[in-house]
């Protein structure tokens, strides 16, 4: 199976998923917690939703900052944790969308400033 994902980075800010466990419990989705750090969001189509926090999730924000400029990349290039979306591009595109549309705001909600990006393309949302 192959996958597409697109990362979330962000300065500090979770612990665990519990707090987005919560937020995305309000949109009536299947939902299911794998490990404190990894989610399943969504039915017959699913979205992993995986948590982040090594020193390595830095290096890799100043890297995406450096090679993929964005008005904030000095921003960006401070992140310490990155929450990873990904689905199999076999999955319906307009589901995984709304899901994805579902998951990015409640996480700017939970940390404020946060960048969406999308490895594959190379381009910021």
């Amino acid at each position: 199976m192959q996958y597409l994902s697109l990362l979330i980075l962000f300065r500090d800010g979770f612990d665990d998923l519990t707090a987005l466990q919560t937020a995305l419990a309000q949109y009536r989705v299947p939902l299911r917690q794998v490990t404190p750090d990894h989610l399943k969001f969504g039915a017959p189509a699913e979205l992993d939703v995986q948590l982040s926090s090594e020193s390595d999730v830095l290096i890799e924000s100043q890297e995406i900052a450096e090679y993929f400029p964005h008005k904030d990349s000095s921003a960006i290039a401070l992140c310490n944790q990155r929450i990873e979306l990904s689905w199999d591009m076999k999955a319906d595109p307009g589901f995984i969308t709304n899901l994805i549309g579902f998951v990015e705001p409640e996480v700017r909600r939970l940390v404020g400033k946060c960048w969406t990006f999308d490895p594959a393309g190379g381009s910021w949302f």
